[in-house]
């Protein structure tokens, strides 16, 4: 098994997540918000915002087990919301802080284009098998 497949800048999957690095337990990708996923106050779904912040996480990780044949899922997953998000480009950093034998911590920052942060996530995954 290799390392995950992506081409950077090239937006992948329906809500048209863009990965731009992804390595050195590191990862980051961005998601430009579209008005139709505002929930009914006007702001961006945190759906949304957990998912783009579980794929930077989740592909941290990946980057850094696949490699030797393993793979990742997410165990556990825990959001802070911090500011609301009504339109422009959201940015997701992921980080792994601690990464065992059978299991993962990463955490990861959402952040708009004037570098605000917008959410904070942690995530423990497992390694498989």
């Amino acid at each position: 098994m290799t390392k995950p497949d992506f081409t950077p800048g090239v937006p992948l999957g329906v809500l048209g997540f863009v990965p731009r690095d992804v390595g050195n337990g590191r990862a980051t990708w961005e998601y430009t918000v579209d008005p139709a996923h505002h929930n009914i106050n006007g702001v961006l779904h945190g759906g949304v915002l957990m998912a783009l912040l579980d794929t930077a996480m989740g592909h941290a990780v990946a980057a850094a087990v696949a490699p030797q044949g393993r793979f990742n899922a997410a165990a556990q997953f825990n959001i802070h919301f911090f500011l609301p998000i009504k339109g422009g480009l959201v940015r997701a950093r992921a980080e792994i802080k601690k990464l065992g034998k059978r299991l993962a911590v990463v955490e990861a920052e959402a952040t708009d284009e004037d570098g605000r942060v917008l959410a904070l996530a942690t995530s423990t995954h497992s390694i498989l098998p």
